[in-house]
């Protein structure tokens, strides 16, 4: 095996997309190639102008060398086309690291890159057509913020394409905007796949809140789980509602404490003072039953109209 060393900068690294970024195993990769030097050569073939090198594998120990401020990396050159290159690589990992994506950008590239068919890339990968055609559909089926997702590991292939997939086919620009929120927010893997399972049974009002402000839907459901909140309801809607069940709750423990309290013997100042705040309070239950009543008959007369 000939290693030579090629400068970084003439390396052609339009396959750069193949792999997804995996920050803890590229930041202990740049520790030892710091301290030890490069020892794994990259795999590269010649490009299309004279002096220029096309990556095919070794994509983290090129970005290490980079922040290294490194100016050659050390590489074997296979005397292969780009594509034959791409299939040797993957025949020579049996596949092994490499997630449903990561397959799935390696198809476009083969199929849509280099233009081979289904079943040529099948037989020289040992996949049927079928396989290859399912991993092609992955990429282009998913939006590009989740692809883009999956390659910063911000996303999991596996939630990608299990879960976002069937949401992008179902509302594409909705999956869209989620994916946006859960690159920014950089939620968990469980975190994602509850808020897909939760999309899919919403009605239309909900999905909208769900989608805009995933953060706040998955704690108002934490609370939801305590009994604390109806997911159903906005957060406004909501305290509507808690606020109406204290009411309730208070005037049923006042039935209970009133006749403790006020007694054949309870002396007249004390029952002058409570008669006072009973008057205030059902002057302002006077005025809550109203308000509930208009607002409460609205759609029922919207619905007799």
């Amino acid at each position: 095996m000939n290693i030579v060393e090629v400068d970084l900068d003439s390396l052609d690294l339009r396959y750069g997309k193949l792999r997804a970024r995996r920050p803890a195993v590229e930041k202990r990769l740049m520790a030892s190639l710091e301290e030890a030097g490069q020892h794994s050569p990259v795999i590269v073939v010649a490009g299309e102008e004279p002096g220029r090198w096309v990556l095919i594998e070794g994509r983290k120990r090129v970005r290490a060398l980079k922040r290294l401020k490194a100016e050659v990396v050390k590489a074997v050159v296979w005397e292969l086309t780009p594509a034959q290159a791409l299939i040797a690589a993957y025949q020579l990992q049996d596949g092994s690291g490499w997630n449903a994506v990561e397959e799935g950008w390696l198809m476009w590239e083969l199929v849509r890159g280099a233009g081979l068919s289904l079943a040529e890339v099948g037989r020289r990968l040992e996949r049927s057509k079928a396989w290859v055609s399912g991993r092609l559909g992955l990429i282009e089926g998913l939006p590009e913020p989740v692809l883009e997702g999956v390659l910063s590991g911000k996303i999991g292939a596996y939630v990608a394409t299990r879960y976002l997939l069937p949401f992008a086919r179902a509302n594409a620009s909705d999956c869209e905007k989620l994916a946006e929120k859960i690159i920014e927010q950089e939620f968990r893997s469980r975190e994602v796949e509850v808020l897909c399972q939760h999309y899919a049974a919403a009605g239309a009002k909900a999905k909208s809140r769900m989608v805009e402000e995933p953060a706040r839907f998955l704690a108002a459901l934490k609370e939801a789980r305590k009994g604390a909140m109806d997911l159903k309801l906005s957060e406004a809607e909501n305290r509507c509602v808690k606020n109406l069940e204290l009411i309730g709750n208070v005037a049923l423990g006042l039935v209970r404490q009133l006749p403790e309290t006020l007694t054949y013997d309870t002396q007249t100042e004390i029952r002058e003072t409570i008669k006072t705040a009973w008057g205030c309070c059902a002057q302002r239950l006077g005025m809550l039953a109203k308000t509930a009543e208009a607002v409460l008959t609205m759609e029922e007369s919207s619905h007799a109209g």
